[in-house]
């Protein structure tokens, strides 16, 4: 969904220590591999098509078992009254990169991508269309996916966002 400008911060805040509470009570099986290969990233599927273990974006969209298990996250996520579509922890290594890209396809044509970091450094920068920010722990931003945007960690440690 195309927006007036590149980056939106919603004017809420949630528990961070909570959020990585649960966050760190994840099995490290959780994790895997980005769907799209992407060195450095890795995911944790919340919501899949039939709460599978999936990154497909058609079907019905389902509560994954890991997030049955983080009632925090479930609370974070209700409070948007929103309904919800492919959902993820995506964690970027110390020193990785989100290679620049738009999120063109036709899932994302009515959707926006909404981000609620849980581990982050002030040093790791979201781009988009020019911009520059940074995402702080706790806080929510919406941006434009459609246009290009990039995410760098020059930390030495990981940053993790919902």
């Amino acid at each position: 969904m195309r927006l007036p400008k590149p980056f939106f911060r919603l004017p809420v805040r949630f528990d961070v220590e909570r959020l990585r509470a649960e966050v760190e009570a994840l099995p490290a099986s959780a994790w895997v591999r980005h769907p799209n290969a992407i060195a450095g990233n890795s995911a944790v599927r919340l919501i899949s098509v039939d709460g599978g273990d999936n990154d497909d974006v058609s079907g019905p969209m389902r509560p994954t078992a890991h997030l049955a298990a983080s009632p925090y996250l479930r609370q974070v996520l209700a409070s948007f009254g929103v309904v919800w579509s492919r959902s993820r922890l995506l964690r970027l290594a110390p020193g990785a990169t989100v290679p620049q890209h738009a999120d063109i396809n036709h899932h994302w044509f009515y959707r926006v991508r909404l981000h609620v970091p849980v581990l982050t450094r002030p040093e790791v920068e979201f781009h988009c269309d020019g911009t520059t920010v940074h995402m702080g722990a706790g806080e929510a931003w919406v941006f434009d996916n459609w246009r290009q945007h990039s995410v760098r960690n020059p930390t030495d440690r990981e940053r993790i966002h919902l």
